[in-house]
């Protein structure tokens, strides 16, 4: 077999590299340089070097942004990991019409956002939602309120629609880990008298761990890039509660036109994602 020569290689390779350095490289590097500066977007710029980031640091409600944006990485690693593997599971068991299922708990992942928001923006509506209804109708409604506008409940209401609409994109990747499993290891540990929860621990999981840990950093990757939601249903509010570090970045950059402090505010908040994915990546590969 006639190896090809390496001006070859670098020209069919070039395009794409090319491709790779404008559209991801070269913003990330405009945007490092950018947090240096202090800018409005229209005036020069002024290079202050690391006030922004000194200002950041010592921003509460940049704080209470990144505090919210780890309660949605908590809440993907208690509720949409979980259920993720749970529909995977029940899918890979071939359950009688797992295809049309399959196809119905994909379906929020490709539905538009802001149809999803107006939906539960009708289910938390306080004066005829569809959640306080059942609640006065089952005895509970000492329970209903103003589920966005109440700062006891309105990150939590917030979370489900951006929860709900990925556990289907978590339950496609393990599922295609769980197809290129072996079926005589699951049969032999079935004829062993192995039970369910033994299975999925000892079997299951470390066989498709590769696959886990794709969707544990793709699902923190969502919930630290993740703003629509947020703006489209309570846009920060109330006092700062569903405030994210996605929604204070994009209100710092573009509607108080501080471009160089939202600058500062996606470095960082790559920088904590890379930590994060770098952790869990060196964590779950790691040898027994």
């Amino acid at each position: 077999m006639v190896k090809p020569k390496p001006w070859v290689l670098i020209l069919f390779a070039l395009p794409t590299v090319l491709f790779y350095w404008y559209f991801f490289i070269s913003p990330l590097g405009s945007t490092i340089y950018n947090s240096f500066f202090e800018w409005n977007g229209l005036s020069d710029k002024t290079f202050i070097f690391l006030e922004n980031y000194i200002a950041l640091a010592q921003d509460k409600i940049f704080y209470r942004a990144l505090l919210n944006t780890f309660y949605w990485v908590f809440l993907v690693l208690l509720i949409q990991i979980p259920v993720g593997f749970l529909l995977a599971y029940f899918l890979y068991t071939k359950v009688a019409g797992f295809k049309f299922l399959r196809t119905v708990y994909f379906f929020p992942v490709v539905t538009s956002t802001v149809a999803i928001a107006l939906v539960f923006s009708f289910i938390y509506e306080p004066t005829f939602g569809i959640l306080n209804t059942i609640l006065h109708q089952v005895g509970l409604g000492n329970l209903a309120t103003a589920w966005l506008s109440n700062p006891a409940t309105a990150m939590t209401a917030v979370s489900v629609p951006f929860i709900w609409s990925y556990i289907g994109l978590t339950m496609v990747i393990i599922y295609s880990g769980l197809q290129s499993m072996p079926e005589e290891m699951l049969e032999a540990a079935e004829l062993d008298g192995v039970n369910f929860f033994q299975r999925i621990y000892y079997i299951i999981l470390p066989s498709i761990k590769s696959v886990m840990v794709v969707s544990l950093v793709l699902g923190i990757s969502y919930a630290f890039k993740q703003f629509d939601y947020v703006l489209l249903l309570t846009n920060g509010g109330p006092i700062h509660r569903t405030e994210v570090t996605g929604t204070y970045m994009y209100n710092q950059g573009f509607q108080n036109m501080n471009y160089g402090f939202g600058n500062a505010i996606a470095v960082t908040m790559t920088v904590i994602v890379l930590i994060i994915s770098f952790s869990i990546n060196k964590a779950m590969t790691s040898k027994d």
